[in-house]
């Protein structure tokens, strides 16, 4: 029986169970085959015992028990957990040992009557085990939401909660009747005399050594191989995880488990393995796109595309042919290629004139065209197919339009010279990512290129304009020097006298001629600032001094306006570290506004205070003002505010400008606030030259 134990455990546990129940059956005739004429009554009672309530209440908790791990793989299923098990896979061994409960049950060593009670409750058990197993599969059949509450599927859960606890209930239910019945019958037994307790006790001390020996073969069958499988899947969770199972030791249930298992050990290999491409190849788009960002040109972001591409998918050669503007022609070719390869020469020009139709092909179509080997008998069928293996000399090709909106710019080609070779999903669609790369490198460098020559364009315009100026102010001074003199002579009489209509025409050319040199001087100023900057030459001044200077300036032109003009007092130690003659020629022109733009009788009041590490200089006036949609455009050249043009004021629109050119050229900043009809305030901030002097 020993020798035989090792062949018995590689049998599946109800191939075991059907020996022993054998062993069993033909153990227990014998034994009532010897005391059958004086125990008839306790044999029946020992053979429903053994035939029937023991069988029963084994199968019944073997249901019990294969139920509860169908429910644990179900709910471990439905939580998502690692190496879920589905709980179908449970099921046909459910089946099992309720068909053995059912042959235990209807054996016809029970009473019609009690074998018509018990198979009742063992058909309630089996209806609860085919709900709950359908409410199962439901519940994990469940669509997916983005809820992660997974409500979706909570009434399939709750569903097969509820049919698990009548499953429970049910066989509760048949497992107590069963016992009940058991233990009748046992009670039955010990009342049999006292002969026919020897033979039974003998017979039952010959079974408990079958069933010693069965429980240390079911050990060696399934104890043994579980906890060894169990100790795998932790040993795999905790470090080694294409650590496999014996799947040669065992019953059969256990050694199938255990194939399962190393096929889904596998399988998760297989997957990761998948993972670490898919991640390989978004760093190689990744690489690309550094790369073809940095790129100074064209030609040196698409070679750096083909190169790393190329390199990255592992291929011989990689090629980009661009179209030319009208999408047709083939305009340049870029290639990269391994080192025991020479260059291509350019396609042959009758499969050139091809590259533009296959772009518009590929981009309306599929968006890729991926030939495993080109000599297959498929593709050979295919002239292109044949001509571009005849001028590349490429087996397997992998070939992408790059193109922007409407408009094609190309083909990238990614090819293997010596053997085919099979274009993996993550593969192309890291090409195609790195095609579109290189389609916005291309629209994104040429546009580079067109506003880098643009600006080149424009600056030398605007050079051209400042020589312009500068040559047209410097010559106009030349005849206005002439004309101011001879004005003068005339003025004088040194020409002969001048009548009085004549001396108010004369009067009106020297005002004229003030303005244009005024409007010449203050052209040649801003010319100079923007031909050499601001060249400043910094002295630490008193504040109080520039504005002494600017009202003495301005008190002749305020006096013959009407304008009542008021400096108020400085602080002697607010000085600020300034070119003296760029900041009163400033200054003069705030105040020249100031006054010009005053109503007789009005006020302008010149001010200067410090504020924090500042000072601020405002020149104040009660004029016209000026209207809020004029303030933004105040300091461009040549702009005057609306009501000014109105009012006929004279003026040229190039005193702001100067102005703000030479305060921002000393670190300042010139902020104005006005109301239209009331009144302008113009402010000059400026850095002070040094701290404030504490008083003892």
């Amino acid at each position: 029986m020993t020798a035989g134990l090792p062949a018995l455990s590689k049998r599946s546990v109800g191939s075991q169970i059907r020996v022993l129940i054998g062993i069993l059956i033909v153990l227990v005739p014998v034994g009532v085959g010897i005391s059958i004429a004086t125990i008839h009554s306790q044999g029946a009672a020992v053979r429903a015992l053994t035939l029937a309530y023991g069988p029963a209440v084994e199968a019944n908790n073997a249901v019990l028990l294969s139920m509860t791990r169908a429910e644990a793989a179900w709910r471990q299923a439905s939580g998502g957990g690692p190496g879920a098990v589905d709980p179908a896979t449970l099921e046909p061994d459910v089946r099992a040992q309720l068909d053995r409960a059912e042959a235990a049950l209807s054996s016809d060593e029970l009473g019609d009557d009690d074998r018509a009670r018990l198979l009742t409750y063992l058909q309630q058990e089996q209806a609860t085990v085919d709900a709950w197993f359908g409410a199962a599969a439901a519940s994990l059949g469940a669509p997916a939401t983005n809820d992660s509450s997974g409500s979706a599927g909570e009434p399939y859960r709750a569903s097969a909660r509820l049919a698990y606890n009548r499953f429970l209930a049910s066989n509760s239910a048949l497992g107590d009747r069963v016992r009940e019945q058991r233990d009748a019958a046992r009670a039955a037994s010990r009342e049999a005399s006292g002969s026919t307790s020897v033979v039974l006790v003998g017979l039952g001390a010959l079974i408990v050594l079958v069933l010693v020996a069965a429980g240390f073969g079911m050990d060696r069958s399934v104890g043994r191989p579980l906890a060894r499988l169990r100790e795998v899947v932790r040993r795999q969770a905790e470090e080694d995880v294409m650590l496999m199972a014996n799947q040669e030791e065992g019953a059969l249930e256990v050694r199938m488990l255990a194939r399962d298992f190393n096929d889904l050990t596998r399988a998760n290999a297989r997957l990761v393995d998948q993972q670490a491409a898919v991640l390989e190849m978004q760093e190689l788009v990744l690489d690309v796109g550094r790369g073809a960002r940095s790129a100074g040109d064209v030609d040196e972001a698409l070679q750096r595309v083909c190169a790393r591409l190329g390199a990255g998918l592992g291929a011989d050669r990689a090629l980009l042919y661009t179209l030319s503007e009208d999408g047709h022609a083939t305009g340049e070719r870029l290639q990269w290629h391994t080192d025991d390869l020479p260059d291509l020469p350019p396609l042959p020009r009758s499969l050139a004139q091809q590259v533009g139709v296959l772009n518009e092909e590929l981009r309306r179509d599929i968006g890729f065209l991926g030939v495993g080997d080109l000599l297959s008998h498929e593709a050979f069928d295919d002239e292109r197919a044949r001509a571009f293996h005849r001028a590349t000399g490429a087996r397997s090709l992998l070939m992408l339009p790059l193109g922007t909106g409407g408009r094609g710019l190309g083909i990238l080609c990614v090819m293997m010279v010596n053997a085919p070779r099979r274009w993996h999903r993550h593969e192309i669609q890291a090409a195609q990512q790195c095609a579109a790369i290189a389609a916005q490198s291309i629209v994104a460098l040429r546009l580079s290129q067109m506003q880098d020559e643009q600006v080149r364009r424009l600056t030398e315009l605007d050079r051209q304009k400042t020589d312009f100026m500068a040559t047209v102010s410097h010559e106009l001074r030349t005849p206005l020097t002439s004309i101011s003199g001879y004005l003068e002579l005339l003025v004088d009489g040194d020409f002969g006298d001048v009548s009085k209509s004549q001396h108010v025409a004369l009067d009106i050319i020297g005002r004229n001629t003030t303005r244009l040199r005024g409007l010449i001087e203050d052209l040649l100023v801003l010319n100079k600032i923007e031909i050499s900057g601001l060249q400043a030459m910094a002295e630490e001044v008193a504040v109080r001094d520039l504005l002494r200077t600017v009202t003495e300036t301005m008190e002749p032109v305020a006096a013959s306006g009407g304008v009542h003009l008021l400096c108020t007092d400085v602080p002697d130690d607010l000085v600020v570290k300034v070119d003296r003659g760029q900041v009163e020629r400033a200054l003069i022109n705030l105040g020249s506004n100031a006054v010009k733009f005053t109503r007789k009788g009005g006020d302008v009041v010149l001010s200067a205070e410090r504020s924090g590490d500042s000072t601020i200089i405002s020149v104040q006036d009660t004029g016209i003002g000026i209207p809020a949609a004029d303030l933004a455009r105040l300091s461009e050249r040549f702009f005057r505010a609306g009501n000014a043009t109105a009012a006929a004021i004279p003026g040229t629109g190039l005193g702001l400008a100067i102005v703000r050119a030479i305060v921002e050229g000393h670190g300042g900043e010139l902020v104005i606030t006005s109301v239209e009809g009331e009144g302008t305030t113009m402010q000059v901030v400026l850095p002070v030259a040094q701290p404030a002097m504490v008083s003892a």
